[in-house]
């Protein structure tokens, strides 16, 4: 496969596992706060990961890179993430995949800021076809009676596409010398120290923990973090390492467009005629996008 394959492969399949994860860790975050869940998944991803880098093997990386992988965890994991949890606690997780695609923009513009990268015209259709259909599958549900939107989600999951665009770009330069998972676990790593530095410093870490406890709960948590360390974060890092920022975040965006099949079979949602338009006009990006 060539660069460009890995990339779009990487971008697709991880749009796919963070439409699964956010089901399951809306229903997950019932029991959990916003901290408790980002600190717990995050620890898990780091043993998951450990273990696979044991036999794959560690490389070299610079300490400019290593320091800016270390920026992004606390930036996007520890803050981002806990942020997109809360706001999942008052959004439903198609509603709140609409503020992700600010992120998509905001991305974007950073890159064209920071990294000098200039899609083609081509691309730059791609990514508003994506854009547009996507927009049109979650109005479509933001327009039903049973998507509450309250402010309060809103501002935190504005928020949480800041912290998450800012911390893209950060790994973007840090992937020069580094492996996509070994990236993923220096951020995921970060990520932990911090939230455990916090909760020692506010005494919540032993009520953190002890949210655990539940055995069917935990079961369940272990699912949802093997899907979005492997399936969302690793896999979003290959497709950043082997595309431009703005292509594979497009891509990665297409998780409403997943959500639609997983929400009719896990949820028993039905499937209206304007979601089908907006995701065929979202695909119809994606293979412009493929071959820009």
């Amino acid at each position: 496969m060539t660069a460009s394959a890995i990339g779009i492969s990487a971008a697709l399949g991880s749009a796919a596992s963070w439409a699964l994860g956010a089901i399951l860790f809306k229903r997950i975050g019932e029991s959990m706060s916003p901290l408790a869940m980002t600190l717990v998944k995050s620890a898990v991803s780091v043993v998951f990961l450990g273990i696979a880098l044991l036999f794959l093997g560690f490389s070299n990386v610079t300490p400019q890179n290593l320091w800016l992988m270390i920026a992004s965890g606390l930036v996007g994991i520890a803050i981002g993430d806990t942020l997109f949890f809360a706001a999942l606690h008052h959004l439903g997780p198609q509603t709140l995949v609409v503020l992700m695609m600010v992120g998509q923009v905001f991305t974007a513009l950073l890159a064209l800021v920071f990294l000098g990268e200039k899609p083609t015209p081509a691309a730059w259709g791609g990514i508003a076809c994506v854009l547009v259909g996507v927009t049109i599958v979650l109005w479509a549900n933001l327009s039903g009676p049973r998507q509450p939107s309250r402010v309060r989600g809103i501002v935190l999951g504005m928020l949480s596409v800041i912290c998450m665009s800012v911390s893209v770009i950060m790994a973007k330069e840090a992937l020069e010398s580094a492996s996509a998972m070994q990236g993923t676990f220096v951020r995921m790593g970060a990520g932990v120290v911090g939230l455990a530095l916090f909760g020692l410093f506010t005494r919540r870490l032993g009520e953190w923990a002890g949210s655990c406890r539940d055995a069917r709960l935990a079961g369940s948590f272990l699912v949802a973090v093997c899907v979005v360390t492997f399936g969302g974060f690793w896999l979003s890092l290959v497709a950043i390492k082997y595309l431009p920022v703005a292509v594979a975040n497009t891509l990665i965006s297409l998780e409403p467009v997943f959500v639609l099949p997983l929400a009719a079979i896990v949820l028993k949602e039905k499937i209206t005629p304007l979601q089908i338009v907006g995701t065929l006009t979202a695909l119809g990006g994606v293979i412009v996008l493929c071959n820009a």
